[in-house]
């Protein structure tokens, strides 16, 4: 059985891809807004509502407390915690504008590559923060909550290795689009 890919990409259905794109990029655009809100929302939430062995748990203190957590900690944690999402949201902003200007037709311009070169920078950026940030975390929560005394846990698996994987995959699609930029511009000259 052959499989013609030809049909795809022939002239007479390209406005109807085009159309897909620009709808499909419209959601994505809301879809950014929406993750940034709840995200900075979660983020809030838990250091505010989450009970004290939960917190002790995910920061990998797998003791007893014998202080509760205090609000002056919850509130440093808050904030030390905050930093990688603070990258993540930047470039869930710039990328917005991108996939904003892909639903207005705009496909290879230099601020959409912009856009794709700075979400991998905040993915990059936050993956390699969160180790540290756990680490800080740990130090903080442990400090005087902790029964088993003073504690540093740094994580660093599976997930952080996929999280810069997909940053490097960004930075190079990036890479590749200012070059198909460039390459226009030259052909352009030309005409």
């Amino acid at each position: 059985m052959s499989v013609s890919l030809s049909s795809e990409f022939s002239p007479s259905v390209r406005p109807a891809r085009l159309a897909r794109i620009r709808s499909v990029s419209r959601v994505l655009a809301y879809a950014c807004t929406a993750i940034s809100f709840v995200l900075a929302v979660g983020l809030l939430a838990y250091w505010l509502a989450s009970p004290d062995e939960a917190i002790l748990r995910d920061a990998g203190l797998n003791g007893v407390a014998f202080h509760p957590i205090g609000w002056l900690v919850r509130v440093m944690s808050l904030m030390v915690s905050a930093m990688p999402l603070a990258c993540l949201i930047w470039g869930l902003s710039r990328v917005r504008r991108c996939f904003s200007a892909f639903a207005a037709g705009r496909f290879f311009t230099a601020d959409n590559v912009a856009g794709l070169r700075d979400l991998a920078i905040a993915m990059l950026a936050s993956t390699l923060l969160k180790p540290l940030i756990g680490a800080l975390l740990s130090i903080l929560l442990s400090w005087q909550t902790y029964a088993q005394g003073k504690s540093v846990v740094i994580a660093f698996g599976s997930d952080t290795l996929l999280a810069l994987l997909f940053a490097g995959l960004v930075a190079v699609t990036a890479w590749v689009m200012a070059e198909a930029n460039a390459i226009a511009d030259e052909h352009a000259q030309f005409v």
